[in-house]
């Protein structure tokens, strides 16, 4: 008898939870007068894909990637409501940021030019602030979903202290408070990244900034700014790593590499990173098919040079090897790589692939500030890799 009383009992309070949670969906008025069902359902903040789509540019995903709050979490932080998520329990929230002077304090926010999807033709500089979502972030990573600003205009200038070349009209900044400063980047670069070091302290912070040539142009961007707590996985394994690109296969271009009729970059120092997969010891790498995949500090043409021979533009490969990789490692290893041809010969007119077994595997990105022949295509570097069974 007590028995039955009690699971007639539980029925009847289920029955009034569902009655509450449909009258507070009814009215406002009683928010938090009744009980809601839903009030007991918990779950994670934790990534979502949402149904924002993205309009043109981006080169993987079609969709936004957002994070998972209630509904009314998601409009107190300001955030736009695109899906759900938690099996329909939370929304899929996706932050965004235009207008200049506006900090970004969540993760997974996206950086888009005012006006966005509309191309900007203000020439005002823009700038922004980073603060970290949570104490435990030290690093956030930048993807160039969308990247057009102004080039080096493929031409030569003097500034009275000697000729520049791969200046860049328009310019990219990212620094943090700690000490980091990104080389300064302009020009295409949709589907690039980089990394940002924001520091080990939970009050260091991040800044995004964009300074104009006075030109008008067609200037759009969007950029998705991650935070990522320090030593977990997506945080580059090795220290000093601008970019960090995991596969077996994949390609490093360098920045502003996308046109065809434009300069490279100058004062580019900085390293790629290419995790080493398991049960992998070398990586190869070789010129990617496009036209003038290998093109830096050129001293006669279509010839590649090595070492000391290269003291202006060029790749660093520390054990960079002619030898197939797995094959003879008693072979001469060159560390520098320039000219128009990628191979281990000196003056060389035939590209050949060029086997590195030293690990971390990276790749070192240098390029002055001296002008190069204007004359002779200076693209930059496309490099193919893929990393080789031990």
């Amino acid at each position: 008898m007590y028995l039955l009383d009690y699971v007639q009992f539980s029925l009847f309070l289920l029955l009034v939870a569902c009655f509450a949670a449909a009258q507070e969906n009814k009215t406002s008025t009683r928010q938090g007068k009744v009980f809601s069902l839903f009030n007991i359902v918990q779950f994670n903040n934790d990534g979502c894909r949402s149904s924002s789509t993205f309009s043109s540019g981006n080169t993987g995903s079609t969709r936004r990637n957002g994070t998972c709050f209630t509904s009314s979490e998601c409009s107190s932080k300001g955030g736009s409501p695109a899906g759900n998520c938690a099996s329909g329990f939370g929304i899929c929230c996706v932050f965004f940021v235009s207008n200049s002077g506006d900090t970004i304090t969540q993760n997974c926010t996206y950086l888009r030019n005012p006006n966005f999807p509309n191309t900007l033709t203000d020439t005002s500089s823009l700038s922004y602030t980073v603060r970290k979502c949570d104490s435990r972030v030290c690093m956030l990573r930048l993807d160039f979903e969308s990247f057009t600003l102004l080039g080096t205009g493929n031409s030569i200038e003097n500034d009275g202290a000697g000729e520049e070349g791969g200046r860049c009209l328009d310019e990219f900044t990212a620094t943090s408070n700690s000490g980091f400063r990104a080389p300064i980047i302009c020009g295409l670069n949709t589907g690039q990244h980089m990394y940002v070091d924001m520091g080990c302290l939970a009050s260091d912070t991040a800044s995004l900034d964009f300074n104009f040539d006075a030109q008008t142009s067609a200037r759009m961007w969007e950029i998705k700014v991650t935070q990522i707590p320090c030593n977990t996985a997506g945080h580059p394994t090795a220290s000093g790593c601008l970019q960090y690109h995991v596969g077996l296969t994949g390609r490093l271009t360098t920045f502003n590499f996308i046109p065809t009729n434009d300069n490279h970059l100058r004062n580019q120092q900085y390293s790629i990173c290419i995790r080493q997969e398991s049960g992998m010891c070398c990586i190869q790498y070789s010129e990617c098919e496009d036209a003038n995949s290998f093109t830096l500090d050129q001293k006669n043409d279509n010839k590649g040079f090595v070492d000391n021979m290269c003291t202006k533009d060029y790749v660093g490969i520390e054990g960079g090897a002619s030898a197939l990789c797995g094959g003879s490692t008693n072979v001469a290893t060159r560390t520098r790589f320039c000219g128009t041809v990628l191979n281990v010969v000196d003056e060389s007119k035939m590209s050949t692939p060029i086997c590195d077994c030293n690990k971390p595997f990276r790749v070192d990105i240098f390029t002055d500030d001296t002008a190069d022949d204007p004359a002779k295509s200076s693209r930059g570097v496309c490099l193919e890799y893929t990393q080789i069974p031990c």
